[in-house]
Parts: C-alpha cells; sequence; structure tokens
C-alpha cells in the first residue's frame, strides 16, 4: 500500500488554472463599443436657409480609410441623389460634397467602418430651405440595409465558456496525471 501525502500543489495548481482561465477568456472578448457618431453639419432635425455645399460627419474615433469602404448617400424627398462624389475621411471627420439645390426634407444615410474593423451605419434628416417646395415621394419606397454589425455578444459568450471549459479540463488532467505520479 502506497501512502498518500496531501500537498497542496493540485489545490494551486487548480486554483491558478481558474485565474489563468478567466483572465484568458476576459482579454478575449472584444469591445462592444464600436465608434459611433458625435455630430453632423447640418445637425439632425436641423432648419437650414439653402441646401450646403457639403454634409461634415464626425465619428468618436479615427475611421478606417480605405477605397470604398466608407460611404454616404444624401437624398431628397423625391429619392434624387445629392451626393457628389466620394466621401472625403480626415481622421474622425467625413466630409460628402453635395449637388442640387432641393428644398425640404434630406436624409442622410451613412456607413462607415470603425476603427476595431467593424461597419456602423445610421440615417438623420434635415430640412433645407422651404420644406412647402420640396419634391413629391416616390410613389415606392426602399428600405435601407442593415450593416453588419461583427460577431454577436452570444458568440463571445460560447467561445468564453469553451474556453473556460477546456482550461477546467487541462487542469484536471494535470492534476490527475500528478497524482498518479504521488501514488506510484
Amino acid at each position: 500500500m502506497s501512502t498518500r501525502t496531501r500537498s497542496r500543489r493540485p489545490r494551486l495548481l487548480v486554483i491558478l488554472g481558474l485565474v489563468l482561465g478567466l483572465a484568458g477568456t476576459a482579454v478575449a472578448v472584444p469591445a462592444v463599443a464600436h465608434d459611433e457618431l458625435l455630430a453632423s453639419d447640418p445637425a439632425a432635425d436641423s432648419e437650414v436657409a439653402q441646401l450646403p455645399d457639403a454634409v461634415t460627419l464626425t465619428y468618436s474615433g479615427v475611421l478606417i480609410d480605405e477605397p470604398g469602404v466608407n460611404a454616404i448617400s444624401v437624398t431628397d424627398a423625391a429619392g434624387t441623389e445629392l451626393a457628389d462624389g466620394s466621401p472625403v475621411l480626415d481622421g474622425t471627420t467625413v466630409t460628402q460634397a453635395l449637388t442640387g439645390d432641393s428644398q425640404g426634407p434630406i436624409t442622410v444615410r451613412w456607413r462607415v467602418v470603425s476603427s476595431d474593423g467593424h461597419p456602423v451605419s445610421g440615417e438623420f434628416s434635415f430640412t433645407a430651405g422651404d420644406p412647402a417646395a420640396a419634391p413629391t415621394a416616390p410613389s415606392e419606397t426602399t428600405s435601407a440595409e442593415t450593416a453588419d454589425e461583427g460577431l454577436p455578444p452570444v458568440f463571445w459568450i460560447v467561445v468564453a465558456v469553451v474556453v473556460v471549459a477546456g482550461v477546467a479540463a487541462l487542469i484536471v488532467a494535470l492534476v490527475a496525471a500528478s497524482r498518479r505520479r504521488t501514488e506510484d
């Protein structure tokens, strides 16, 4: 018969493994906050005397500046596109030149790539000139596409649970191997 000596080592290994596993999952969970629109010129729901030469959007972080990844659409009540060319990115500010002299409700739809690599989007409206002079809306409206906001939080929760379970299984295997060595 072999004598078993109780040691603190297996307990310490279990505790250390759990602490490391939890710390590892805390680091693996990505930030859930993407860059967001802080301000616009013209401001949302504002009234301006005439259609401005450009719309300027200011975000909470520096956006990804790759050709074609950032888009701004500016339309009047009839659905006429007023954006002229591609948006110009300067750090946290995106400027979209406008063309035309539309009046009435103007809708700005934007989609940019956040500094964390995830696309974010939104829309707002403002009124230019005399709202009564606005063109009539088209008979068939189009629905705005929903931007891909990255992986859902549930995915990261499942990943965290799997990582913790894997670390726990590794710890159990190490403790069992350690016990077998002390029994021999």
